[in-house]
């Protein structure tokens, strides 16, 4: 019951305006909007694949910076506590102040500040000790005498190891605010702990600023603790007071849900383990980006519809309009109105419809007034016949009229002999069948060299004995399917811009073989070549997405071997100025295999 037939006859009832629109939204519009939908989420990936690389990059260069100042510190600091000169001076006890500075003035003076010339990184170093008989002073402090906690000291105590590091605020009056430091405890001799000794070594803010300020404008970086305190933040610099920011205060873009947010440990090492340093992109400037492939799309779908459309609607008005003036002036017959259409034919199979209709009803309004009403019952079996004829003729007409047209001069020529002019039209009528009828859009090499045979054989016609063309191909890669087209297009783009300068010997010579697991496609002409300059456009050209312009074939094939294969298959011009170019590309095998199997499914 719903057979071929039956549908058939369903597509026959629905009107020629309603079939357009549907060829029009089925074959057109869909395609357009679905293919620019595929394009621009495959665009959003790309760009989020390549900013979270970036944000990668970045915040694992910040890291190892870091880390490599964190580490000189840490170095600096165990060179300082593992001086026994330093520790000896430190444990002695002396009898009053005066026995103190006469110690102090002979080793200890300039024994730490030579420091902070040397490491740029670093910005001040101390030493604090329980030993009430030395001064507090310079770079040396007694933990007693001071005023006030020593943050800092609060959470060294209870943790394992002899370094830490850590954030805190700093309570001293003449330089309060915010410090990070490296903490020994200066323990290493053992017949030099009578006091307990603890080193400081401040690390320099400004080149902390630095480091955190690098990325600044599409990156903002946190520094956390160990205790999951944010110690800095990128966006609230440059470095001042304030209290230390917890885990739970972090702002909402840090959720790791977006996908613009990583963390990087700064080392594994007991005096550094829970540090880390966490970057979250701007999403501003991502969303620009998106926005500007958008607006890309946008333009180009809008380009692709409306072209389309307004050549489809002038070609249907051409035929719709000619096609209902044939029906009226039809439908007027049965009334025995016998008028003539009086509108422009044209030289397409409408038009012929049409003058044959104005002669057939000039000779039927002939035959009414010249024979009598008998001879006119006479000859209604041959009128019902002649419309019988009319209404074949009309049934015929359909999409395919132009390879009807081509059959028809190729059977004159074949009659009188013009053979050349017969192989070309037939080898057009079948180009053009190719081009119209495969909905397939890998192919396999052997279709797509034969397709290219018959361009060559319409270009030998053209040129004559003064264009000659070879192919050279391996039997082995017959069967593998590539993008359709994509030879008859290099070769058309040979024609056309490498040989039709040369005035004789135009040569192009086709080669396909396997070599180092891929397939080897080259198209070589004799033509005039290009310059190194001409050679680096047509690449750019080849690159680019905008549309029109030179070298479409070459943006054509290019485009469609990035779209099938990516990066994986390459594409080369080799071209010198009087010698001829070479256009040649490359399709791994496997990849090629991969299609083939999805052809099976």
């Amino acid at each position: 019951m719903f057979g071929p037939a039956f549908f058939l006859q369903r597509i026959n009832d629905i009107p020629l305006k309603y079939k357009f629109l549907l060829i029009y939204f089925l074959c057109v519009l869909l395609p357009i909007i679905v293919i620019n939908v595929f394009f621009y989420q495959r665009n959003s990936a790309d760009i989020k694949l390549r900013e979270m690389d970036n944000l990668r990059k970045s915040i694992e260069r910040a890291s190892g910076e870091l880390s490599a100042v964190i580490e000189e510190s840490v170095a600096l600091s165990r060179s300082i506590a593992s001086d026994a000169a330093i520790n000896e001076v430190l444990d002695r006890t002396y009898a009053d102040p005066v026995e103190y500075f006469v110690a102090y003035h002979d080793f200890l003076r300039n024994n730490l500040t030579r420091y902070t010339s040397t490491y740029p990184n670093i910005s001040d170093i101390r030493i604090y000790t329980d030993n009430g008989s030395i001064q507090t002073g310079s770079n040396y402090y007694v933990i007693g005498r001071l005023s006030g906690v020593l943050p800092w000291l609060e959470q060294f105590h209870g943790r394992a190891g002899d370094v830490h590091l850590a954030a805190y605020e700093e309570q001293d009056f003449l330089n309060p605010g915010r410090r990070i430091s490296v903490l020994s405890k200066m323990n290493l001799y053992a017949a030099n702990s009578k006091y307990r000794k603890y080193l400081r070594v401040d690390l320099n803010p400004e080149k902390i600023y630095s480091i955190m300020k690098r990325e600044d404008g599409w990156l903002r970086l946190l520094l956390i603790d160990d205790a999951g305190r944010v110690v800095l933040d990128s966006a609230n610099m440059p470095w001042g007071g304030g209290d230390t920011a917890t885990a739970a205060e972090i702002p909402a873009q840090t959720d790791r849900s977006s996908g613009y947010v990583l963390e990087h440990s700064l080392g594994n090492a007991g005096y550094i383990l829970g540090w880390k340093l966490v970057g979250i992109a701007d999403t501003r400037r991502i969303e620009m980006l998106h926005d500007a492939a958008r607006r890309s799309i946008l333009w180009l779908a809008a380009i692709s519809a409306v072209i389309p459309t307004i050549l489809i609607n002038i070609l249907f008005r051409s035929y719709h309009y000619r096609v209902n003036k044939l029906a009226r002036h039809m439908a007027r017959i049965r009334d025995e109105r016998f008028e003539p259409i009086a509108i422009a034919e044209g030289r397409d199979e409408i038009g012929a419809l049409i003058r044959s209709f104005n002669t057939m009803a000039q000779k039927i309004h002939s035959l009414i007034h010249e024979v009598y009403k008998l001879e006119i019952r006479q000859k209604s079996l041959e009128l019902e016949h002649l419309r019988a004829e009319l209404s074949a003729l009309h049934s015929q007409v359909n999409p395919h009229f132009l390879f009807n047209t081509l059959n028809a001069l190729y059977v004159v020529c074949v009659k009188n002999g013009y053979g050349d002019v017969a192989s070309v039209i037939r080898d057009l009528s079948l180009l053009m069948r190719q081009m119209l009828g495969r909905a397939d859009d890998l192919i396999p090499l052997r279709e797509e060299l034969q397709f290219t045979a018959m361009y060559l054989q319409i270009e030998k016609f053209r040129f004559g004995d003064l264009f000659e063309y070879a192919f050279q191909v391996d039997p082995a890669a017959d069967e593998l399917r590539i993008p359709r087209m994509s030879v008859q297009l290099l070769v058309e783009n040979a024609c056309k811009h490498g040989l039709q300068a040369r005035r004789d010997n135009r040569k192009v010579f086709v080669t396909a073989r396997l070599e180092d697991g891929a397939l080897a496609i080259a198209v070589a002409d004799n033509g005039i070549g290009m310059e190194e300059e001409k050679l680096r456009q047509v690449m750019d050209a080849a690159r680019t997405d905008s549309a029109g312009g030179e070298h479409v074939g070459i943006r054509n094939v290019y485009k469609r071997l990035e779209l099938y294969y990516r990066s994986m298959a390459a594409f080369r011009i080799d071209s010198s100025p009087g010698v001829g170019t070479t256009v040649e590309i490359r399709i791994p095998i496997k990849l090629l295999m991969e299609d083939d199997g999805k052809e099976g499914r």
